[in-house]
């Protein structure tokens, strides 16, 4: 069963780590082509946005008047536009030309502000395409729009700039990128997590179910073989006691019969101790008065505590439980009697019984001045079949926790300081449960 469990544990794991791989290769593939295609629709918004531009200064210069004086007319209006331009940062010029090719007025954007007008005597001519360009240099791009048939408008982009605006833009969204997948890949991780800790949960769980079912088949098994071992045994202990009589008429010595009949009587004990254990009897619940209840349990353990040496006390609150009194007798009884034999090599013996409400709880105390029990054994001892003691069932405390659970109480096993042990059966204190000292439901 260990080694199904490791099985799943790495099949989950490996699964578990595939699945990170392949989300870590889709989302760097998703990123990669999310930058890929930003950077070519930022460089279509650049270009629309700049022959949207060279339109307008081309509808500006739109007029009857010759070339030169339409420029000058509309120049506050043109050094507007070219001022909107430069806060773009990535337009570079902007250029005029007449139907010759000549330049008429010009305005460098980026090396001289916003600066533009005629250009110096003596220029060049330039050949220009017909109709709307645009053209790709090494250092930029060229967009011209025709300003009817005599004049054209040139506007040039940056190319460096323009890839930094790029490279900058990528940056910040592979950046934004790896954030969110970092998180998403947390949180994959977290659910991952999560999700191995139900299912070891459940694979505990199945085997946990497993092993009842299995203890529930060897319990029945063992209880019918218990139950048939019984009878012969009374009958075996019935004829001990007849050749015990005998063999005192006959004045022979019954030794040997009276140490077969004690381990006869063991054999009884743990036969009936096995039976309730597997076979527990519901409680047939009554009012019982606390006071009345440890008085006789005081009297049960009265010889005993004299035969051993001990002192008993009995301290009790008034008031009345609703519980079983013969189960709620056999377990304080059970509890007195591990007590006194766990103090029989105790300097101090003494044994007291208490009954208390505190928080909100009745408390019926067994404590006693032994040894105690060991801090590592402490969770063990209440478990079937684990005794301590030479000779024991191991059953008494399981059957008492049985008992006290069926009750909807609990037993707790405290040590005690400098020495000792208290048992102490806590039963709940609810309007149907618990009475008050005049009879009537608290």
């Amino acid at each position: 069963m260990v080694r199904e469990g490791l099985g799943w544990q790495r099949q989950y794991l490996a699964v578990a780590v595939a699945f990170a791989l392949l989300f870590v290769l889709a989302f760097a593939l998703f990123a990669q082509l999310t930058i890929s295609q930003l950077s070519r629709s930022y460089l279509e918004d650049v270009l629309l946005t700049g022959r949207a531009q060279a339109e307008e200064l081309a509808r500006q210069l739109k007029g009857d008047a010759p070339l030169y004086q339409v420029v000058e007319r509309k120049r506050e209006a043109l050094q507007r536009l070219t001022a909107a331009l430069a806060r773009k940062e990535v337009i570079e010029s902007v250029e005029v030309y007449d139907d010759r090719g000549r330049l008429v007025w010009h305005t460098t954007t980026r090396s001289e502000g916003v600066p533009g007008g005629f250009p110096e005597p003596g220029s060049e001519f330039v050949p220009l395409p017909e109709g709307e360009h645009v053209t790709e240099s090494q250092a930029s791009y060229q967009i011209r729009v025709p300003v009817e048939d005599f004049a054209s408008v040139v506007l040039s982009i940056s190319k460096p700039v323009l890839e930094q605006r790029i490279a900058l833009l990528r940056k910040r969204l592979l950046y934004r990128t790896a954030l969110a997948g970092g998180v998403t890949l947390t949180m994959m991780v977290g659910a991952f997590v999560f999700i191995g800790h139900l299912l070891k949960r459940n694979a505990e769980l199945e085997a946990r179910r497993a092993r009842d079912r299995e203890l529930a088949s060897l319990g029945v098994l063992a209880a019918n073989l218990a139950h048939e071992i019984r009878n012969p045994l009374n009958a075996l202990s019935i004829h001990l006691d007849l050749v015990a009589e005998d063999l005192q008429a006959q004045g022979g010595g019954s030794e040997a019969v009276a140490l077969a009949k004690k381990e006869v009587g063991r054999l009884q004990k743990l036969v009936s101790d096995f039976l309730q254990y597997a076979r527990p009897a519901p409680p047939q619940r009554e009012p019982v008065e606390l006071a009345s209840l440890l008085a006789d349990v005081q009297a049960l353990l009265g010889p005993e505590c004299e035969r051993a040496g001990v002192t008993l006390a009995v301290q009790s609150s008034p008031g009345k439980v609703l519980a079983d009194r013969g189960q709620l007798t056999q377990v304080l009884l059970n509890l007195g009697l591990n007590a006194i034999q766990a103090m029989e090599q105790a300097p101090v013996k003494e044994l007291r019984l208490r009954a208390s409400l505190a928080e909100g709880r009745w408390v019926l105390a067994v404590e006693d001045t032994g040894p105690g029990i060991p801090e590592g054994e402490l969770g063990k001892v209440k478990e079937a079949f684990y005794s301590g003691r030479k000779g024991g069932t191991g059953l008494g405390l399981a059957i008492a926790e049985r008992i006290v659970t069926s009750h909807g109480g609990q037993l707790v096993l405290e040590n005690r300081k400098p020495s000792g042990l208290a048992a102490l059966v806590l039963l709940p204190t609810s309007s149907e449960g618990v009475y008050t000292s005049g009879g009537g439901t608290a």
